[in-house]
């Protein structure tokens, strides 16, 4: 009697570490099409996936801190390479390379005569497509004229948010919540690449022991996603404009 009960508490155990969402840190420009593969993936297998957005500063700290996710989308290379280098996470691996885009919803989007008032772009210290906005401001000559009237978000997904409501009339946004949002073209005109360092982003591989054959199940899906990341406006490894690893 004791052996069967001791079979059921451990068979309980186990469905209950089968159900636990793999947890998954995700930059704030990758998120709209997360949400869309995490959908699929939890229709066609069953597993429960737990998604956090944010800037990939913010989560490079928490991770550091000892966050318990099990894998990290960053929205840059440097970061999940450090985490590997660290011991913290393994597999650190190019997924995709972002786009930057100027968004205008009330005037015609055109770099060389942004609209008065005030341009939203993601803090650079800690997200990567603030610091591709101010290097373009930088390289395309503007950036002394144009400091002043900087309103700095948190993460892109901020800066997103702050042209939506008004707040700023433009701002440099990724490619990639244009597209997920619909936004007519007209209202926005992609940056070119050569104003930017390249947004190669990777993923690491943060899950270890017992949790690490469902977050390597979730990659391998992610991994295959490659219409749905092109559509989203991202680039892939080994394209022209994305290096392979």
């Amino acid at each position: 009697m004791r052996r069967l009960l001791l079979s059921l508490v451990l068979l309980g155990v186990t469905q209950a570490q089968a159900a636990e969402p793999v947890r998954i840190a995700v930059a704030a420009n990758l998120l709209p099409v997360m949400e869309q593969i995490a959908k699929d993936y939890q229709q066609q297998t069953g597993a429960q996936v737990q998604l956090a957005g944010g800037s990939s500063g913010a989560f490079f700290e928490q991770i550091q801190r000892g966050a318990p996710f099990d894998l990290f989308y960053s929205a840059d290379a440097v970061r999940p390479d450090k985490l590997a280098a660290a011991g913290t996470g393994a597999a650190a691996r190019t997924y995709a390379c972002g786009r930057l885009a100027l968004w205008v919803p009330l005037a015609a989007p055109k770099l060389d005569a942004l609209p008065a008032g005030k341009i939203a772009i993601a803090q650079p210290d800690t997200a990567p497509y603030g610091k591709a906005a101010l290097q373009t401001l930088e390289r395309s000559g503007q950036l002394d004229a144009l400091k002043p009237r900087l309103v700095y978000a948190q993460d892109i997904g901020q800066t997103f948010q702050f042209v939506t409501t008004g707040h700023a009339p433009s701002g440099f946004v990724a490619l990639s919540q244009l597209t997920a949002a619909k936004t007519p073209t007209a209202q926005y005109v992609q940056v070119d690449a050569k104003l930017y360092d390249p947004l190669v982003q990777k993923r690491v591989l943060l899950a270890k022991g017992e949790r690490q054959a469902a977050a390597e199940a979730f990659l391998a899906f992610f991994d295959a996603q490659h219409e749905t990341l092109r559509a989203a406006g991202y680039a892939l490894p080994g394209e022209v404009d994305c290096a392979a690893d």
